[in-house]
């Protein structure tokens, strides 16, 4: 089953704010209370301060994977290096 997407997750969100509100509004026999709908520009702003974040974090991802990468490399170039040490010995 797939996972959501952050758009389906805000609906879903709304969609149950909805029906508490109506349920509460049914209960209290008065007028149902007007929800404010998103507008695209609230989610656009999400959008980018989430794409923001990754920046971020992918930046981070790629310096800690190139100091492993580069720690690695010269591990394995002393370890050949001993080697060869103890072969001329």
């Amino acid at each position: 089953m797939p996972k959501k997407t952050k758009k389906q997750k805000i609906l879903a969100a709304y969609r149950k704010k909805l029906q508490l509100i109506e349920q509460s509004s049914s209960y209290l026999n008065k007028p149902s209370v007007k929800i404010e709908k998103p507008t695209e520009k609230n989610e656009e702003v999400k959008i980018e301060t989430n794409q923001k974040e990754l920046l971020v974090i992918n930046q981070y991802f790629f310096s800690d994977l190139r100091k492993s990468l580069f720690l690695t490399v010269f591990i394995i170039a002393l370890e050949i290096g001993l080697y060869f040490a103890n072969l001329i010995k």
